[in-house]
């Protein structure tokens, strides 16, 4: 059964342990994309190898995890979507609005999937099949955007920072760029710290929501909070994206389904929102 973003747990929900390593892992998956030659997905926490406290599927090679469990794990995760041997792209991301065309032959050397950073931004666009966009997050917002008919996407990291600085429009405007029509473009914001958990204080609230009032929330004590993922919805619509999907999700709030840098502080993993147009014959 699909959710409100019509994402799908594939190959099936998450069940406790996190840290089993027994089953491929869990990912939700926009089951109907696929039809049309995207591959859209997010990831969680379960399923994957590395040990505590980036129990399990840590897809992060810069929070002081093994690097051959992390590549295991991103191994683990193309597996399950179909894109196993395709190069992953990844930014080093800083909280800005900088975003990024990625074209397969300057990804570099290395495995597929632990090219080194394609350069510092928070989002990336793309033409070329069989290049996976990857955004990795915490609790920020991942934005996966796609227009099958032009085929063009884009993933994207959306903090406080970028959603401030308007990282999703610059976005959109990338994908303008390479053909695509923002009105049959399609957005899934993925699993995100909620407005039920993410207090913030009165300069943070101020710099989202007075460009974003769909961000502004309370949090289940009552206190000042911020809902980026509601946040980087309205600025998709106002970007005149056609469809906008929200997974709903709060990473906070799941611990054993997604890594939650609030939660957890800095000795956690990373989760990821990952999409790629199919090379012909897949998906």
């Amino acid at each position: 059964m699909s959710g409100p973003a019509g994402l799908v747990w594939r190959p099936h929900a998450p069940a406790a342990p996190a840290s089993a390593a027994s089953a491929w892992p869990p990912l939700l998956v926009a089951e109907d994309l696929l039809e049309r030659g995207v591959v859209a997905a997010f990831s969680g926490r379960a399923g994957g190898a590395s040990a505590p406290p980036y129990a399990s599927l840590n897809l992060g090679l810069r929070v002081g995890d093994e690097p051959r469990r992390v590549l295991s794990n991103r191994r683990r995760v193309a597996t399950v979507l179909g894109l196993a041997g395709l190069p992953w792209a990844l930014a080093r991301q800083v909280h800005s609005a900088t975003v990024v065309r990625v074209q397969r032959a300057g990804l570099g050397q290395g495995p597929p999937e632990a090219k080194p950073p394609v350069a510092e931004g928070d989002g990336l666009v793309t033409a070329e099949p069989g290049v996976v966009l990857a955004a990795l997050t915490a609790d920020c917002a991942p934005v996966l955007l796609a227009d099958p008919a032009a085929r063009v996407v884009g993933a994207v990291h959306a903090g406080w920072r970028g959603l401030a600085a308007g990282v999703v429009e610059a976005a959109v405007a990338a994908l303008v760029e390479l053909g695509a029509d923002p009105a049959a473009t399609v957005a899934i914001v993925g699993p995100a710290v909620g407005g039920c958990c993410y207090q913030v204080g009165i300069d943070v609230r101020a710099a989202v929501g007075d460009r974003y009032p769909a961000a502004l929330a309370t949090t289940r004590s009552g206190a000042p909070s911020l809902d980026p993922a509601r946040g980087a919805a309205e600025a998709l619509w106002r970007a005149g994206v056609g469809e906008v999907r929200v997974a709903g999700e709060c990473t906070f709030d799941l611990a054993d389904r997604f890594f939650s840098y609030r939660r957890d502080g800095r000795a956690t993993g990373r989760q990821a929102g990952l999409v790629a147009l199919a090379l012909d014959g897949a998906a």
